[in-house]
């Protein structure tokens, strides 16, 4: 297993039969608890809430559950760099509690650091324990592979993650026994050569999936809902990485039951002055935007007297308009031409699915539409899985070729 200390060999056959029996105990009762799934809710705090959650046993038990994987290795280096409390407040107004402990395991040189923490990531698939992030980095001025591992827990109803291991993985010189069962990562050499617009929609949830997003230097745009908890600090985060921000305008769907954002959406029952000044109000409740694209919309976006309407206000505000192509008959981009308003049409939804291999796929569908028409929208959401697979392929989408642009630079 993993090095805490040195050891000595023994040729003991008894004693080997046991220490695998012990292992193989180790790593079921890690699975067996990385399986289960806490019934705390942090979004639903009862009638009178309490004014704290503690996730302080979950976090013990996550890392327990971290260390019997790591241990079944015999020719790493684990270092345990202490624990630290974590506080972070919910919309709720509960103050959520955990631990988050930071590791540092050495690997043989032969061995590829994201190998090994894709090693670890593997060990963790279908069970509670999710890994949230993989980037290369650096630990004591050394080359490393970091990964951060995270509780998930009820959130209403959704759920919601709580980084309990930042895991850092270097090369251990003094280590030579090679890793024989350590998978290499396939990697294919890609080729585009078009010009992809990236639309964040929903922006305004979660300020902190934002932030992770601009963080990755790409030239994304970010369409905020407004008057959610995070939409003024999300428009702050993403006017500080020089990134284009925009209004995700809430309008009404075909299904009237489905509508999410209450008396902030644009009704095909509104007159043209009300629709004029409602999309006024929420455009300027989002200071220095650029643009707007529609918050589902299905109904009002093919209707041509509402779209009318809001399109004149958007033309006297100077802004542009993305039609998010909710709806195969929306008029939004064809109306806005005509009345001289600068638009485009999305091309591709990346994230119709939670899956982060399947986002990734979708993000190179993408690629080869911007390639076969020399420019394409696509449109993705600020929610963890998608900023995850952004977060594993953005390195390999700025090597290929694909030129990702401000959606400014592709409308017409």
């Amino acid at each position: 297993m993993a090095k805490r200390g040195r050891s000595k060999k023994s040729s003991n056959w008894f004693t080997v039969l046991l220490l695998a029996v012990v292992l193989l105990a180790a790593v079921a009762a890690g699975i067996y608890y990385a399986s289960s799934r806490s019934e705390k809710d942090v979004e639903n705090t009862g009638i009178t809430g309490p004014s704290q959650i503690e996730l302080l046993e979950e976090s013990k038990s996550a890392q327990k559950a971290v260390d019997d994987i790591l241990l079944t290795r015999d020719n790493w280096q684990l270092t345990d760099n202490g624990r630290s409390s974590q506080k972070e407040k919910q919309r709720s107004g509960a103050e959520v509690i955990w631990n988050k402990r930071e590791l540092a395991i050495g690997v043989p040189r032969d061995t590829q650091l994201r190998d090994a923490a894709n090693w670890l990531a593997g060990k963790l698939e279908g069970s509670k324990l999710k890994t949230v992030r993989m980037e290369e980095t650096t630990y004591n001025d050394w080359d490393s592979v970091r990964l951060d591992i995270a509780i998930s827990t009820k959130a209403g109803e959704g759920t919601k993650e709580f980084v309990t291991d930042t895991v850092y993985f270097y090369h251990n010189l003094n280590l030579d026994k090679p890793d024989k069962d350590i998978k290499k990562e396939q990697t294919t050499t890609r080729s585009h050569h078009g010009r992809l617009a990236v639309i964040i929609d929903d922006c305004g949830y979660d300020v902190d999936l934002v932030q992770r997003l601009v963080n990755l230097r790409a030239p994304f745009s970010f369409a905020i809902i407004p008057y959610r908890d995070f939409s003024s600090d999300s428009l702050h985060v993403i006017n500080g990485g020089g990134q284009v921000a925009m209004l995700h305008l809430p309008m009404e769907p075909m299904n009237a039951s489905a509508m999410s954002e209450g008396k902030s959406t644009v009704l095909t029952s509104m007159d043209d002055k009300r629709i004029m000044q409602l999309t006024g109000e929420l455009i300027n409740s989002l200071p220095g935007i650029s643009g707007v694209n529609n918050h589902q919309g299905s109904k009002a976006t093919s209707d041509e007297r509402t779209m009318r309407a809001v399109l004149k206000e958007i033309k006297r505000q100077g802004l542009f308009f993305v039609d998010s192509n909710t709806y195969a008959k929306s008029l939004g981009d064809k109306l806005a031409a005509g009345m001289g308003v600068p638009t485009g049409r999305n091309n591709i939804f990346l994230d119709n699915s939670t899956n982060e291999d399947e986002i990734i796929k979708k993000i190179w569908q993408a690629a080869a539409i911007a390639d076969k028409y020399g420019s394409a929208i696509a449109i993705c959401h600020a929610r963890p899985h998608t900023v995850n697979a952004w977060e594993q392929v953005i390195d390999e989408v700025k090597a290929s070729g694909l030129k990702l642009v401000p959606v400014t630079e592709v409308l017409h």
